[in-house]
This record gives structure tokens, sequence and C-alpha cells, in this order.
């Protein structure tokens, strides 16, 4: 069989495919490789992945757990990046495409992990379309969610609006903290001069 499906909340191990060893890259640069910091203060490669969001909307960067021999074949084909087939903003899920001699050519990464991993384009391209849908209806899901508590609450929909997409806390929207207001014992007292 030409897939692998592999658990959304477990990295990559050597279990899945490919038995070499494994390296953290970004899937934007991928001579960048990422560390994190070990209990001695030394570099060690991180057990899983992570997706960094994009502020405007647009997809961001997933930082991949990745057999090291794909990632040396895809930049002795010159490639600098992971190619990008398909990426899904606000469904955290993208497409790669890790070349033609890659075990399992095409990976779904939803969140930051590898979700499924096929050989076949037909298959990947299924299981992305059914992937990024439901992450985006979580996604959904928990925006109405928050919204609805926070109008629950008594916030006015530009106010609950905020609190829903985690641009402010419910308890901030809900206790703001008074803005520093000029007194007439200040320095500028401009506003007492006016003539009528």
């Amino acid at each position: 069989m030409h897939t692998q499906n592999v658990n959304v909340a477990a990295s990559e191990s050597p279990k899945t495919w490919g038995n070499g060893p494994k390296i953290c890259v970004s899937a934007n640069d991928l001579r960048t490789r990422w560390h994190v910091t070990g209990k001695n203060g030394e570099k060690v490669t991180p057990s899983e992945g992570k997706h960094f969001p994009a502020r405007n909307g647009s997809y961001g960067t997933d930082v991949l757990l990745l057999d090291e021999t794909d990632v040396s074949a895809l930049m002795a084909a010159g490639h600098t990046a992971l190619p990008c087939v398909a990426s899904s903003g606000g469904g955290m899920t993208a497409l790669y495409d890790l070349g033609e001699n890659a075990v399992g050519r095409f990976i779904i990464v939803s969140r930051g992990q590898i979700f499924y991993r096929s050989a076949s384009w037909q298959e990947a391209r299924r299981e992305y379309m059914r992937r990024a849908s439901a992450v985006r209806a979580e996604e959904a899901k928990a925006f109405f969610d928050r919204l609805h508590e926070a109008r629950d609450a008594g916030l006015d929909y530009y106010l609950a609006s905020d609190v829903a997409r985690g641009v402010i806390s419910l308890e901030n929207a809900l206790n703001p903290v008074p803005k520093n207001q000029v007194t007439a014992g200040a320095g500028d007292t401009t506003l007492n001069e006016i003539p009528f």
C-alpha cells in the first residue's frame, strides 16, 4: 500500500516511514534547521513540528520533522523551500511535494504535524480536501463558541468579535482599563483657552 496515515498528535517517528535521521526544518527555507534547548543547555532536534500562523490571514509557516535524506534530495534538486502544492489559510493545512525520489511523495501537514503521506496524487488531493475542511470547521466552531460566550456576557458584536478572534481577552473586554485623560492641571491647557 502506498499510503500511511499518521496520528495528528504523534510526531513523525522512525516507525512511520524512513529509518534515517530526522531533522526539523522550515518549509519556507530548507537550509534552516530548528532546534530546542535540552536539559543541559545543548541544542536538540524537537520531537514534533509546529505551525506559525500569519497575522494577515495567509497560510503562515510550517516547521516539520522530516527525514534528512528527503531534505538533502530536495536541496540537491535545487529547491530551497519545500514545494507547497496547496494551502488553506484558516484551515492550517498544506499539501507538500517531496519530489519523485521520496517514499510517500506527497505529505499533508495539519497544524504543523504530518497528518498523511501518500505516493498517489489523487489520494493526497482527496485527503487534503477532507483535512482542510475538517480543520476549518473546527476553527469556525471554536470562533462561534467564543463569539456566543462574549455576546452572552453582554458585549456588543464589535467587542465580541475581537474576543472571538483572540485580539483581547473576555476579561479585558468586560473590565476595560480606563484611558489616560488630560486634566486641567496638566501642562497642556489649550482646551480652556477656546474663545467661545
